[in-house]
This record gives structure tokens, sequence and C-alpha cells, in this order.
């Protein structure tokens, strides 16, 4: 007899404080194969096909069902939600994607429009540039035909310089390059006024962290099947940390937050991919071990899910700011709307949807693929953008690499998350949103407007 085909599931309770014991006689399964999530995963150990995990902080469980026991579980009282654990991505562009949005920005800062008179636009600008050539030969040639340049009509004999009796060098200033996208949102205002994230622990929720010499790097974990290691073999999210973080240290970049305390939690596989489960165990761990803020980086094209929503709810509830990216389908007509976690979203319960981040360019141009609001009104919309095209950050090797994606805009927000942290002790994952959305800068339309949000965060603002 064929055996029936089994998928693993995320159960949502409609009980957010059950216990693993209550949570195995509602699935039905044996108490010794319910094993409590966050500590199973982290020990490095790969859950069989009768293993439950159980993440007691966010009241959900993962569990392998058929179709029959899965129509079975659903029908229970106690049951808020099943749902497919299903696969999420890093948010960056490949290299293919960069050049595409590199040549739609470059059209956009032209002043050309991109929606179809392209080539009247060649036309003037090939126009513009002709003229201005003849304009210089012209001037070139008046300048032979009149001889020497009329300012200096004798010619100018070189002063003698006496050599110094010393060798001279010159003096070298040290000085911590800022890029263009931290200067963009205004955090060096902020650290001028002496906030910098100083103690506030921000989690990445990524591909690891790697060690690098701009980047300190205060723990973590691994949720990733069968790797013991929180290091970064991808360099995702070690970009995204530094970002949030790299050291105010004369070398390379420097973060939103150059003093905060990051920690690596690895829910990614060096690939770039992983499952919602392993999300979700990042998400428990973040409750367990007093967080500030979590920054995620990921996602998948997946209308709103009650597992995230539950979990976003129950971290702000613990006070863990969520920061997610908005997702990069905006040219995907089939999916432009935010993906999954970032769309999360309970009736009545703003504690239960993250800050969704979109991505805009050095011009503060929306980037074409940065996903565009909601599909309905039970849907989060993007929150804020921030700069999100060709960021420089840290890489592998202690390298530093330009990185383009939502994944990028959204390490920015949890940055100035993490100053106002440090401004406002004790303040709520819901006044910290606050905060952020009142001090954007507007962008696009007036006031709130589906690509932007509240439009383009500012540190400035945010933490006078």
């Amino acid at each position: 007899m064929n055996q029936k085909k089994k998928k693993r599931y995320l159960v949502t309770y409609a009980d957010q404080d059950i216990d693993s014991s209550k949570a195995s006689s509602i699935l039905g399964v044996a108490k010794s194969k319910t094993k409590e999530g966050v500590s199973f995963m982290e020990a490095d150990a790969t859950p069989k096909g009768d293993d439950v995990l159980h993440f007691s902080k966010l009241g959900i469980s993962s569990i392998e069902l058929d179709d029959e026991e899965q129509s079975k579980l659903a029908k229970k009282k106690e049951v808020l939600a099943i749902e497919e654990d299903i696969e999420v991505h890093i948010l960056e562009l490949t290299e293919e994607e960069k050049q595409m949005e590199r040549f739609s920005s470059s059209l956009n800062d032209a002043g050309y429009d991109t929606n179809g008179s392209y080539e009247e636009g060649y036309q003037n600008a090939m126009m513009d540039l002709f003229s201005t050539m003849l304009q210089m030969g012209s001037r070139s040639q008046s300048s032979v035909e009149g001889g020497p340049n009329p300012t200096f009509p004798f010619p100018r004999k070189p002063i003698p310089r006496k050599p110094l009796p010393f060798p001279w060098k010159p003096p070298v200033l040290r000085k911590q390059p800022v890029p263009w996208n931290i200067s963009m949102i205004n955090a060096p205002a902020a650290w001028n006024r002496g906030f910098k994230g100083n103690g506030v622990k921000v989690a990445v929720l990524d591909t690891g962290i790697a060690n690098h010499n701009d980047l300190s790097i205060s723990g973590g974990v691994s949720f990733v099947n069968g790797v013991s290691s929180y290091d970064d073999g991808h360099s995702h999210g070690t970009h995204c940390a530094g970002i949030i973080g790299a050291r105010n240290n004369f070398i390379g970049v420097v973060g939103v937050a150059p003093l905060c305390d990051l920690y690596a939690v690895k829910v990614l596989s060096d690939s770039g991919s992983g499952y919602s489960s392993w999300v979700i165990a990042g998400m428990d761990w973040c409750i367990q071990n007093d967080i500030n803020v979590a920054s995620m980086s990921l996602g998948s094209k997946s209308s709103p899910s009650v597992a995230y929503a539950n979990a976003v709810r129950r971290c702000q509830e613990a006070g863990v700011t969520v920061v997610t990216s908005a997702g990069n389908s905006g040219n995907d007509h089939s999916f432009p709307w935010v993906g999954s976690p970032g769309n999360a979203y309970q009736l009545s319960n703003s504690k239960a949807s993250p800050i969704a981040v979109g991505a805009v360019n050095q011009s503060s141009t929306i980037a074409s693929f940065s996903s565009r609001d909601g599909n309905h009104d039970e849907w989060n919309r993007v929150t804020v953008v921030a700069p999100g095209v060709d960021v420089n950050s840290t890489v592998l090797n202690n390298g530093y690499d330009e990185k383009t994606g939502t994944s990028m805009a959204c390490p920015h927000v949890a940055g100035l998350a993490a100053l106002l942290y440090e401004k406002f002790p004790g303040i709520s994952p819901i006044n910290v949103e606050r905060r952020i959305t009142a001090s954007s800068t507007d962008l696009g339309g007036p006031g709130f407007d589906e690509p932007h949000g509240y439009g383009l965060i500012n540190c400035d603002l945010a933490t006078a």
C-alpha cells in the first residue's frame, strides 16, 4: 500500500500561551515526540518525520501531516490556522536584475520618460551633446586665431623653489568615510547628538554574519538544518549587518547604529534560502534573548500568513521591533504587492504587522523592483522607504561590495530603530514605528502613498 505523502506545516493555536504538553494533546501525538523548537534546532538537530517542534513564545508548532490529517486538524476549535511551511529567500537582486535597474534609473535621472518616449528623449540628448561640441570647437578655434590668452599676454617664468632642510610628508588625516546611503538618511546628525545605538541588541535574521574587521558580533545561533555555526557563507547577512552596525573605525563603511550589539541569527542557508519554520524559530529566539530589534531581509511572494502575523505580534508585545523587506516584486504584474512576512496583518491589531521597507535609489526615486502596497485592506502595506540600490557594505573575506534590493533597505530602518531604543530606553515597538513614520520625508504623492509609504526615513528628525 502506498504511503500517504506528508508535508511540514505550521500550526497556530488560538491559545497563544499553549505549552508543548497541551499542544501534543491537540495534535494527537506522543509527548516524547514534541520538542521545544528553539533548543532542539539550536543543538543542530534535524527533525525526523514524526517530530513536532513547538515554539512556546509564539504559540506555533511545526509538524508533518498528510492531506487527511491536515483537514481533520483544521476543524479543531483550538487551532487558529494550519499553513504549509514554505520556502523563503533573500531579497537581493541578481547581477542581471541590477543592470536592468541601473538602466531604468539612468533614464529617470536624465529626465527621459520611461513609459514610451525614450526614442524622442534620446534624440534630444544627442542634439544637446552635438551642440555643446560645436561650441567647444568654436572657442578652441578663437583661442588659436587670437594668439596667447589675453589674461596672460606674456609668457610666465617658473619661480625657483628652495629645497626644504628636511624631508616633508603631508599630514595623514584619518577620517571615517561615510557612505552616501548613510548620509542620505541623516544618520551623522543623530550621532552628533550622541545616539549611535550603544547597548541596543539587534538581531540579523539572515544567512549569518561572517567575521569582518568592520563588524563586532556579540553572539548568535543557527536554525539551518545540519548547520551549527552562524557564520555566513553567502555574504548577504554580512552585508545587511554592515548597513546596521559597521563600526566607526576609520576603515571601509559605517553603519546607521555603529555602536549597537549585532547578533547573527542564521535562518537562511548559504544558498540564500530557508523555510518559514526556521524564521519562526529565529523570532522565538529573539524573545527568549531580549533582543530589541529583529532585521529580516527575506521573504516570499505569498499572501499574509497567520503564523507570521502571530509571531510578529508576540515579538512586538515582548518589546522586539520587527523590521522586514517589502519585497522585490514591483515589476511582477502577477504579484506586485508586499511579500510575506512583510505583509503580516491582523484586524485591529497593529502589533501584528512589521515595519515593511521599500527601496529608493541615490536620487530618492523609488526602485522599479520595490514591491508596492497591499492587495487589499487586510494586507500590511509599505511603511517607509530607505536606500536600496547599489549600497556598499561589508561582505566576506573582509571585503566590501555593492548590493541592490529591498534587502538592503530593511537594515537602514533596523539601524534607526536601534538609535531610538538608545534615545528612549523602554520605548515600545509601536512607538518606534510612530516616530519613524512621523519623521520621514514625504516622497511621491502628498502623505501616505503606495510605493513610498510615509516616505524616506530621517534619523535626524526621528531622534530630535
